[in-house]
Parts: structure tokens; sequence; C-alpha cells
């Protein structure tokens, strides 16, 4: 009877969320093809019927989870960003994977939708990935820009220090106990410096070629 009395007192904005949450749950653990609507409706303990009153059908669901994840973690690397205002360069860097490193501990579940997608994602998984990915690259390649190193492609630059901090962020969702914090943010620290290292022997290579 409790469970009942809770159910007709939530609203419907807050069951939304409660099945998006149930969904998000099951895509985690098993993937997209496991989370049908009756298996949502059960584990949320809801009509089926009212699933679809919510989002229309299981495609529609999955697209507002994607968007509220998506929302989510765009919000934390904002934040982690803003976190990091006052430095400069690769302490900036630095400062702001530390906290996207405690965001996915905080969240690893909706990190994990995008770090490690799972299989059978909507088709508009797919453009929301790009979206967020190409912002942080923006992000990285004005980073690259202010720290000065000229002689990398800012462009490419991005790129690799994109892939290689979803791979640090990517090993700390599945291997947290090996990932310690400051094991990844030392390694950042050395690939940091061999960037630094390979724009000064940049430097010096096209000094040589020019006499």
């Amino acid at each position: 009877m409790a469970s009942e009395n809770v159910r007709r007192r939530m609203s419907g904005a807050a069951r939304r969320e409660q099945i998006l949450d149930v969904a998000l749950a099951i895509v985690d653990r098993e993937g997209f093809h496991a989370a049908t609507p009756a298996r949502i409706a059960d584990e949320a303990g809801v009509h089926r019927t009212l699933i679809y009153q919510q989002f229309g059908d299981v495609t529609g669901l999955f697209v507002a989870l994607v968007d509220r994840e998506g929302d989510r973690d765009q919000a934390d690397f904002a934040a982690a960003v803003a976190s990091a205002e006052g430095l400069a360069g690769l302490e900036q860097l630095r400062a702001v994977l530390a906290r996207l490193i405690e965001a996915i501990d905080e969240n690893p579940a909706s990190w994990r939708l995008f770090l490690s997608p799972p299989l059978g994602a909507p088709a508009e998984f797919g453009r929301r990935l790009e979206v967020s990915q190409e912002r942080v690259r923006k992000y990285l390649a004005d980073v690259v820009a202010d720290i000065g190193l000229d002689q990398l492609d800012p462009e490419l630059t991005a790129r690799v220090m994109h892939a290689g901090a979803r791979e640090l962020l990517a090993f700390r969702l599945e291997n947290p106990g090996s990932a310690a914090v400051d094991r990844l943010l030392e390694f950042a620290d050395r690939m940091g410096a061999g960037l630094l290292m390979l724009q000064k022997l940049a430097s010096r290579l096209g000094r040589e070629a020019s006499l």
C-alpha cells in the first residue's frame, strides 16, 4: 500500500526521471537491447503504458536518456573548465582532468555511456557523441594555441590529447583500483612534458633546416 501511495504522489516530471534512472541502470549493466519497455516498467514499478505516454516509444526513451546524460556530462566538463579558471596551459589541463576524474567517480554510469558505449545505441547517440567530442577538441585546440605549441598542428595535437584523456578516464571507470588518481595525473604530466619537448625539437629542426 505504501508503494502504491508513493507511486500516486510522484509528479509526472519525477516519474519521468525515475524511468530514465531505471533505464540507465539497465543499459549500464546489460546494454540498450536489454532495456525493453516491459523490463523498465517492471523495475520502475509502473505500468508499461506510462512509458509510452512519457516517451512515445522505446526509441524516444533512449533519445531522452542520451540527451539527459549528455547534458549532465557536458555540465561536468563545463564545471571542470570553470574550476581551472586562473590557471594556464598544462596546469589548466591537469586541473580539468582531475575534476573530470571526480565527476566520473560521482556518476560512473552516465560517463560510461559515452566513454564505453554499450551495444544497441540509437542513431541519436552517435550525433550527440560527436557534438560533445568536437566541443572538447575545440577547447583543447585553444589551450594548445595558448601554450604556444606553434610547431605542432593544433587540430591533430588536440585530437591526440582528446583520445589520450578518453583512455585515461575509461581506464578509471574500468579499473578504479589500478587507475589511481595520482597515477593518472602523473602520466598526464609526463605526456604534457613530452609535448613541450616535441615543440622544442621541432623548433630546433626548423632552425637547422633554414640554415
